[in-house]
């Protein structure tokens, strides 16, 4: 069974992720750098040549594709839940939606402006309204959302780790 982590850009889903997997002895698959790989471009350069929609569409196409793994925790990008058909994919999966406070994911997030298409020139009440626009998205395919906010990676990993010995 895979395991799948969500949430806003900055939320620490990668590191959580890669420290996760070495935790529970699975792969570690970054769907972004997936993505990266197919196009052999930056999220920002796939922005910017071929456009949001078609980032998505491969997006959504390399989500389904994890059906394949077995035993791997998967890091998806921010904007997964935008699409319904995500979403019924994520539902069918164990998903723990990391989530923290805006003020916390915008500083992370901001940090990469350059690397994030959508952040290039974003404000934070722009981030807000992202943030906001998103958030029963993430809930709606999460099994468990966890408030991040000041924990360490260390400490979500033992959390997550702990939902897997007894929840499931």
């Amino acid at each position: 069974m895979n395991i799948f982590l969500i949430g806003m850009m900055g939320s620490g889903k990668t590191s959580v992720g890669q420290l996760l997997s070495k935790y529970l002895n699975s792969t570690f698959y970054d769907l972004d750098d997936g993505i990266e790989k197919r196009f052999n471009l930056s999220i920002r350069e796939i922005f910017k040549e071929h456009g949001e929609e078609k980032f998505r569409e491969v997006e959504s196409t390399m989500l389904m594709q994890t059906e394949n793994l077995i035993n791997s925790v998967i890091s998806t990008g921010g904007g997964i839940v935008i699409k319904d058909k995500n979403r019924e994919f994520l539902k069918k999966n164990r998903v723990y939606f990391l989530n923290n406070s805006i003020e916390i994911l915008f500083k992370r997030a901001t940090k990469k402006r350059e690397q994030r298409p959508l952040l290039k020139d974003i404000t934070l009440d722009e981030f807000v309204s992202i943030y906001e626009n998103r958030m029963n998205l993430y809930q709606e395919c999460a099994n468990i959302t966890l408030n991040a906010e000041n924990k360490s990676i260390n400490e979500i990993v033992e959390e997550i780790s702990n939902h897997e010995k007894f929840s499931f």
